[in-house]
């Protein structure tokens, strides 16, 4: 005892203490990579974040932008259908008369102004009518507008007139741009008469946008398109006013323009000046974000080009706030402030261990005391012993210390764990398990030991340390847990009249599948003391078909097979893991392979291994013993049926292992026979 805690506990200290120095210059090199890591994972959030806002903002545009193209599509369709305005606007393009003309332009609008009145309540700009020299015929939105020459103006027609062709886009015009559509018009002869504008305003989108996704857009109009003379006019039919984010551009005033929000919007942009400049000459479609106090703002740019020249003409801006970016930033300020808390304080503790190492000297002296802990040479023979290994063991110290370890191992201990130890910790390794020791009045404790080998400095293995925890009582738990387990099961058989054997060969069945399958060691535990539970569900069921000794009707059957779902119902309510695997195999035990089971119809893999497993081994005891409804099967015909199942009821894989290791099921089957 002497040594250990002379040499082992020195040696530690000072190990620890080194330890300190490291942890000191780590922390300090952590204080200051916690701002770089935080901003780049900010950095990553607000790209993400500006991705985000502006693909929402571009898919938005594009699903209004087909809407109006398919609403202008049936305007058109619905236009040229109508053969009396083909043959009026033909009559009125032929005839040079002006009189007879003004008639026929009276006649088109009075024609179509019902059709119009419903079409400018759904938000149409412009229902246009222009003659193949590019004269404009009939406006309906102002019908005492006509006769001018649209040429050099409007692209769009001169283009359509001249390809017959039709053409979509933004364009400019004389007082406003729009989202225009121009379509080629032919009389019933198939004679080109002219062209037909169906155009929606801009500030329709802007509208929705700020209306229904609550979301400020505008439109940036670059000024350069329209006729410098423009602005004075008074049959403008949108506003427009000095672009806030470019000076070469206009800016749309809808009815929803909040000067207010502008001055805000003012100064995200004074943050952003260069940046912006940068990006609109770049042509493409960009984000940029800017956080000024409380208010975290993502603004888009989405670029639109003119329909004739694709050349860009304009700007769909978006600004949008998010909260959830906000609380990013939010978070990462409070990360950067409670890491160098965190830091600081680590480092005070640090300090202060360092400047009282006469206490954890009483805190390893708390160690000897409290933890079960024994050193060995490379034979076994105990070498160092703490004070809590002599007091669960009911040794003293100069009893244990040069004896062999195995002075307390337990008779029910087998040889195979032992033998798996010492194959483990000679290899380098570190070995784990449950082991059941001898105290020396002759009962017995069980501990959870954790064994690894001792090296020197050359890495050669001089001996063995173990440190033990004890689960005495947690073990006896589990073997009332075990009891509780089997009785319940019990119960439920036992009403169906089963024998309780029927669970304890279920378990025993299980047990050995899943470990022909090569489960895992706490899989096989679970799956053993679960099992006995597959059938608790019948408690459920009515006597009357329970022990009914003949063949059940559909109706009883139906009822009959509802006791899958009443053991989960009974079971699935714990977070336990032995009771959740209970409920796993009350459900599916009934499931089969090729998805004809109850009560879900899984197939193959879907259905838990646990089920799998209780399925052929609950089969299998069931033919090969008497029931109340049948005498016990014939080996042979029992063993053909599994074979025959396989792939049908049963996993094929788990019907080999079964078949290929029969006798060892058979031994079982013998040892716990009713």
């Amino acid at each position: 005892m002497r040594f250990m805690k002379n040499n082992i506990y020195n040696s530690l200290i000072k190990k620890i203490q080194l330890l300190h120095i490291y942890f000191f210059i780590l922390f300090i090199s952590l204080s200051f990579a916690l701002y770089y890591l935080t901003k780049i994972n900010l950095d990553n959030k607000i790209e993400y974040s500006k991705f985000t806002h502006l693909k929402h903002l571009k898919t938005n545009y594009k699903i209004w932008e087909k809407n109006q193209e398919t609403q202008a599509d049936i305007i058109y369709n619905m236009t040229i259908k109508n053969k009396t305005v083909l043959t009026t606007i033909a009559q009125a393009y032929q005839t040079k008369d002006t009189k007879q003309r003004d008639k026929l332009r009276t006649k088109l609008q009075t024609l179509l102004s019902s059709e119009y009145a419903i079409y400018r309540d759904k938000g149409l700009l412009q229902y246009h009518f222009v003659f193949p020299n590019n004269e404009v015929f009939l406006r309906m939105h102002k019908p005492d507008k006509y006769g001018d020459m649209l040429n050099k103006v409007r692209e769009d027609f001169e283009y359509v007139n001249r390809s017959k062709e039709i053409i979509r886009g933004f364009c400019g015009g004389k007082t406003a741009h729009a989202i225009r559509n121009v379509y080629p018009i032919f009389d019933t002869n198939s004679k080109h008469i002219g062209a037909v504008e169906i155009s929606y305003p801009t500030e329709l989108f802007q509208k929705k946008m700020n209306e229904l996704s609550e979301i400020h857009t505008h439109y940036l109009v670059k000024k350069s398109i329209f006729d410098s003379k423009a602005w004075d006019r008074e049959d403008r039919v949108l506003n427009y006013k000095p672009s806030i984010e470019n000076k070469y551009y206009l800016m749309t005033i809808s009815a929803s323009h909040n000067p207010h929000n502008e001055n805000t919007y003012k100064q995200h942009l004074n943050n952003n000046t260069k940046l912006l400049e940068q990006k609109m000459n770049q042509n493409k479609m960009f984000s940029i974000f800017s956080d000024i106090k409380d208010d975290v703002e993502i603004i888009s740019f989405f670029p639109i080009t003119l329909n004739t020249t694709n050349e860009l003409s304009a700007w769909l801006v978006s600004y949008e706030s998010d909260p959830y970016l906000l609380a990013d930033i939010i978070d990462t300020q409070n990360v950067r402030v409670m890491g160098n808390i965190v830091i600081i304080l680590l480092l005070i503790f640090i300090w202060k261990i360092i400047k009282q190492n006469e206490k954890f000297v009483q805190i390893l002296g708390s160690y000897d005391n409290n933890v079960i802990f024994s050193e060995t040479d490379l034979y076994g023979k105990i070498t160092n012993i703490s004070s809590a290994f002599c007091i669960i063991s009911g040794y003293k110290a100069d009893e244990l210390i040069g004896k062999n370890h195995n002075i307390i191992r337990h008779p029910d201990m087998p040889k195979s764990a032992f033998k798996d130890m010492w194959t483990t910790i000679k290899s380098g390794k570190h070995w784990s398990g449950e082991v059941k020791n001898l105290h020396k009045n002759g009962s017995f404790y069980w501990v959870k030991a954790e064994v690894e080998p001792i090296c020197d400095s050359s890495k050669n293995i001089i001996g063995y340390r173990a440190i033990r925890h004890d689960i005495t009582d947690s073990k006896e738990i589990e073997k009332i847990q075990k009891e509780i387990i089997f009785t319940m099961g019990s119960i439920g058989e036992s009403r169906s009249k089963e024998t309780a054997n029927h669970v304890k060969r279920v378990a025993e069945y299980s047990k050995l599948l899943a470990s022909l399958y090569k489960l895992s060691k706490e899989e096989i535990e679970l799956l053993y003391m679960a099992s006995p539970m597959h059938d608790i569900g019948k408690v459920a069921i009515p006597d009357s078909i329970l022990l009914k000794p003949t063949k059940l009707t559909d109706e009883e059957y139906k009822i009959m097979k509802t006791h899958a779902n009443h053991g989960y119902d009974m079971l699935k309510h714990s977070n336990r893991p032995l009771i959740n695997t209970a409920a796993i195999i009350a459900h599916e035990h009934h499931e089969k392979y090729d998805g004809t089971g109850y009560p879900r119809a899984l197939k193959g893999k879907d259905i838990h291994i646990y089920g799998r497993i209780t399925a052929l081994v609950d089969v299998y005891d069931a033919l090969i013993t008497d029931r109340v409804y049948k005498k016990a099967w014939e080996q042979e015909r029992v063993l053909n049926f599994i074979q025959q199942q396989s792939n049908k009821h049963f996993d094929p894989e788990l019907v080999t292992l079964f078949l290929d290791n029969y006798a060892k099921f058979k031994d079982l089957g013998i040892k716990f026979k009713d």
